[in-house]
């Protein structure tokens, strides 16, 4: 069986392009696979990528100071871009499977079709018109300018892609919930539960007595960083400090973040990047990990960090929610209920004893999320589908 993956990133890259790498793994394994890929060189791998190059539009957007706001159009113009290249090349190319990222496949999805290919929408977020609501209500709490939803093509194009997808595969049953409650039948959504390397990512030693609270991601306004730095300052915990890694999305909250680090000295920012520094030196001084996102398809940080011995805090809009056993490795919470979040970040801060034990759980629970249950979840789904690969004669 051939296989062909598309996605709009670099595998390896951030959050997304660690899950899609893990697609690539566990695909490879049950056909011949081609990758099409963003950027411009393409990563040493046992089986073929073609990087495609990014949008040279989409940059000079991005770069133009009256127009970077349109960060809609930024996306749009760099999936089109993608998608364009791909389909082109799909045309002399034939499989027997293509499976596409949500935005960045429509155009692909028609050649491969057209061919006699079937097609599955790989989405790494929630249901996308969800996901649009939860970043517009923030966008308005913040008044912020910049057009951080979808653009209205993109959505377009989504809907296309879910019509002429045979299968949608998603990364949490948070996730799949949120396509049911649009009306998408059950047995059409598929979880597949992204897993992290536990050897790079392992518990260490803390050396001081500072109560950490941790966030790990790009600030943008899905993320509901400032419920978390509400929750933080309420708790008002002793000895206390909110570590933030992560660069800024929006004029909105770069202006949130410039007069929040100004008032409160014991709430930093830092940059880190995982694929090059050691992420255990984050973790090991940090006591817990939180996720206030108010739409995450699903925060493979939380897993890293699970894996790195520490409990979380997550959202119930968070697809994490799914490996967090609530009170005994970490705890869900409504998404923006600041309230909930500083009891619980108090409870942890008073409680040593309890937070070590809830960390050593999250160690071993992040541990069974390994690359065989990866690959198994991903073989019954070939299975129930009916397609025949080497793996199972």
């Amino acid at each position: 069986m051939k296989i062909t993956l598309t996605c709009n990133t670099g595998l390896g890259t951030g959050g997304q392009g660690v899950c899609l790498e893990n697609a690539a793994l566990g695909l490879n394994k049950l056909g011949d696979l081609t990758v099409f890929c963003s950027d411009l060189k393409a990563p040493k791998t046992d089986f073929p990528i073609y990087p495609v190059g990014n949008s040279s539009w989409s940059k000079r957007l991005l770069s133009t100071p009256l127009l970077r706001r349109r960060h809609d159009l930024a996306v749009l113009l760099s999936d089109l871009y993608f998608d364009h290249q791909v389909s082109n090349k799909l045309k002399s190319y034939s499989c027997d499977l293509i499976i596409g990222v949500a935005g960045q496949t429509n155009l692909a999805f028609k050649v491969a079709k057209a061919q006699g290919a079937k097609a599955w929408l790989y989405c790494l977020n929630n249901y996308l018109p969800f996901m649009q609501q939860q970043i517009q209500q923030e966008l308005d709490f913040l008044s912020d300018s910049t057009v951080a939803t979808m653009n209205s093509k993109m959505l377009n194009r989504f809907a296309n892609e879910c019509e002429q997808a045979d299968l949608i595969v998603v990364l949490s049953d948070v996730a799949k919930k949120t396509f049911v409650q649009a009306g998408f039948a059950p047995e059409t959504i598929k979880v597949v539960t992204p897993f992290i390397d536990t050897k790079k990512f392992y518990p260490t030693l803390k050396t001081d007595q500072i109560f950490r609270v941790l966030y790990v991601g790009t600030i943008e306004p899905r993320k509901g960083i400032p419920y978390l730095i509400k929750a933080f300052l309420q708790a008002a915990i002793p000895n206390s400090e909110l570590l933030i890694i992560g660069g800024v999305s929006t004029r909105g909250l770069k202006k949130f973040m410039a007069e929040t680090l100004n008032k409160h000295t014991n709430i930093k920012q830092e940059f880190w990047n995982f694929s090059l520094d050691d992420p255990t030196r984050v973790f090991g001084k940090s006591s817990v990990l939180v996720l206030p996102s108010v739409e995450d398809g699903f925060g493979l940080v939380a897993l890293e960090a699970m894996a790195c011995g520490l409990p979380v805090i997550v959202t119930s809009h968070c697809g994490a929610a799914d490996v967090v056993n609530n009170g005994i490795n970490g705890f869900i919470v409504p998404p923006r209920d600041v309230e909930i979040m500083a009891t619980h970040l108090s409870f942890l801060a008073e409680n040593e004893f309890l937070r070590t034990r809830m960390g050593e759980l999250a160690r071993i629970n992040s541990q069974q999320y390994n690359q065989e249950l990866y690959q198994h979840q991903f073989r019954e789904i070939f299975s129930e589908q009916g397609l025949i690969t080497p793996v199972f004669s």
